[in-house]
């Protein structure tokens, strides 16, 4: 993180991002076409990434090797829980619901990727930074979420999506509530050590949605600090997604204004 190799793929990833916006606003395609392409895309970024991460572990008692995917990999962050939502987008019938969930995905995938751009995780849990441009999972996570910041910020400028004041508080309310589910998978991944039934340690615990630890190197070492560092999360979150949806809210008011 924040090495040169590191603001290369930045650039890298601005550049493509500017392109494909660019040539979206010219050509101006249905969502639907867009979504089709993210479909497609988002398969083939989980192939990728689950191939190149698979490594044959021993078993138990040292008679042969079993694939495995270690548990960090699992699609259970907010950027890979986007895929199931992409999917559901592309195939789901007009209506209320398929709009919430666009409206989620506006402000999820725009906020949520560019941070994962900006302070990408696998430089600290998966690669060394001289692997940046030698291994295929530093290709599969900028690409990937490069196409997130596309799709995000096209939902709300190919005029197909109605989006609402409402919907600023049901993308909370579903992002809230996936936070709080991943304080759960979080311990259930766990890798604890008991003594006497006593818990006395953790070896290893996943850190779906940040909510464990923060992405940057600070240390958080008693519940107060944790807590804290959750009402931070929190609050970001609410300004953020509360910044993207600030024309939402402005032009409902102009609406309302004229009657």
């Amino acid at each position: 993180m924040f090495t040169v190799y590191h603001f290369l793929w930045l650039g890298v990833s601005a550049a493509l991002i500017a392109g494909a916006l660019w040539l979206l606003r010219r050509r101006r395609p249905p969502l639907q076409r867009v979504l089709s392409v993210c479909c497609a895309l988002s398969v083939a970024s989980e192939l990728v990434k689950a191939l190149s991460v698979v490594e044959m572990v021993p078993s138990a008692d040292g008679s042969m090797l079993l694939p495995y995917i270690e548990l960090q990999h699992l699609p259970l962050h907010l950027c890979s829980i986007q895929i199931l939502l992409i999917f559901y987008a592309r195939f789901a019938r007009p209506g209320r619901g398929r709009t919430a969930v666009l409206a989620f995905m506006y402000p999820t995938c725009l906020i949520g990727a560019v941070l994962a751009l900006a302070m990408p995780s696998i430089f600290s849990t998966s690669l060394p930074a001289s692997q940046a441009f030698a291994h295929p999972l530093a290709y599969q996570f900028f690409l990937y979420h490069s196409m997130l910041v596309v799709l995000g910020a096209y939902i709300p400028c190919c005029g197909e999506v109605e989006l609402r004041p409402r919907h600023y508080f049901s993308t909370l309310g579903l992002l809230g509530a996936l936070a709080l589910l991943s304080l759960y998978l979080n311990s259930m991944f766990a890798a604890a050590t008991y003594e006497d039934g006593e818990l006395v340690s953790v070896e290893y615990a996943t850190n779906f949605f940040f909510t464990y630890k923060p992405p940057l190197p600070i240390p958080l070492t008693s519940v107060g600090q944790w807590l804290a560092y959750l009402a931070v999360i929190c609050l970001l979150a609410v300004a953020l997604v509360g910044l993207c949806y600030l024309p939402v809210f402005l032009h409902a008011r102009k609406k309302a204004a004229a009657g």
